[in-house]
């Protein structure tokens, strides 16, 4: 049997030993699982869903993706102190993409201070972040699905401090640390020695993945996404029951308007996929180079891409392997009328 086979069968096993386990303590079949996993689930804070009609969603995206199975999901780590409110901005901005033709998890940063439009009730231009700040979880999906032609309803909130228990619980993160990573007092680590790789805990973590000023925000991103890999590598080395009391733990600071049964159907999904494959991209994925910088009422830098609609290609080759999308006429037209209100030409 070749390596990935075993790997994948050794992660099948664990999910089987996990169920095994529940069974086994409460002893009362399928309904007692299934009261034991709502009762699990139902720790986390839920909101009521958003409508296709309410999420910015155009009528050619829906058709365009009617026959996809994709199923993409926002998340938001947002600036708070735990306690969640439409006043946070979402400093990290991610879709989470479920792909059930290949059997494949995708995760896509897109920048925090990318220029977008934000729709209806806001109508004007401003950073991607500021659209959850503005009007919370719908504001900021239905602005991502105006501006990158996507179709998302769900999405999954979580506040730096959860992420700085997360960390925790997992015994800290292993991160290889520059020289100027050590030495920035903007967000400091409290770290003293040379550059090499150091165990962080949950505030270290948080910290590194919010250093900003030695470079910039592509940057930024980077160490996020260097922090989420870390973090399910020391995921996967724990034990089944470990790894509940994990879920345990954390659930009570996730928010979110995805269904118990949702989840439960995406878990029992996610046996057929190829979980040592999940991919991560960053949006725009050269970074500073493919942007202009700008100040808009009182907010900078923010980055208008040089070319929106090559721009959202990227997203849909990234999310959907489609290397021949053709992107809406309505994000054409905002994109025209963005070029023309700051005085930009496209560049191809």
């Amino acid at each position: 049997m070749s390596k990935i086979k075993k790997k994948k069968m050794k992660t099948k096993v664990k999910v089987i030993l996990v169920l095994t386990i529940i069974i086994s303590i409460f002893g009362l079949g399928y309904l007692g699982i299934n009261a034991f996993v709502d009762n699990t689930l139902n720790k986390t804070e839920r909101t009521e869903k958003i409508k296709v009609e309410d999420a910015g969603i155009s009528e050619e995206v829906q058709k365009s993706k009617k026959a996809t199975k994709v199923v993409n999901i926002a998340l938001f780590g947002t600036d708070n102190d735990g306690n969640y409110s439409d006043t946070d901005r979402s400093d990290a901005i991610k879709v989470i993409s479920l792909n059930f033709d290949d059997k494949v998890i995708n995760i896509t940063s897109i920048q925090r201070d990318t220029l977008v439009y934000m729709p209806d009730p806001h109508n004007d231009w401003s950073k991607l972040n500021h659209a959850y700040w503005f009007g919370g979880p719908t504001l900021a999906i239905k602005t991502i699905n105006t501006n990158f032609d996507l179709d998302i309803t769900k999405y999954a909130t979580f506040s730096f401090k959860a992420s700085e228990k997360l960390v925790d619980l997992v015994g800290g993160v292993n991160i290889d640390l520059k020289g100027q990573e050590i030495l920035q007092r903007d967000k400091p680590l409290g770290i003293y020695g040379e550059e090499g790789v150091y165990t962080l805990n949950g505030k270290q973590a948080m910290n590194y993945s919010r250093i900003r000023y030695i470079d910039d925000d592509f940057y930024r991103m980077e160490r996020q996404n260097k922090v989420i890999k870390e973090i399910v590598r020391k995921l996967k080395t724990k034990s089944p029951l470990e790894i509940l009391d994990i879920v345990n733990e954390m659930l009570p600071y996730v928010e979110t308007n995805i269904t118990n049964n949702e989840i439960k159907t995406y878990l029992t999904s996610l046996l057929s996929f190829d979980l040592n494959n999940i991919t991560q991209n960053s949006i725009p994925s050269d970074g500073v180079a493919s942007s202009e910088v700008i100040s808009y009422q009182g907010y900078g830098p923010i980055y208008v891409p040089k070319n929106f609609e090559k721009l959202v290609k990227e997203v849909h080759l990234h999310i959907y392997n489609d290397d021949d999308y053709q992107v809406s006429s309505t994000l054409l037209e905002l994109e025209k009328k963005t070029y023309e209100y700051f005085g930009f030409t496209k560049q191809e």
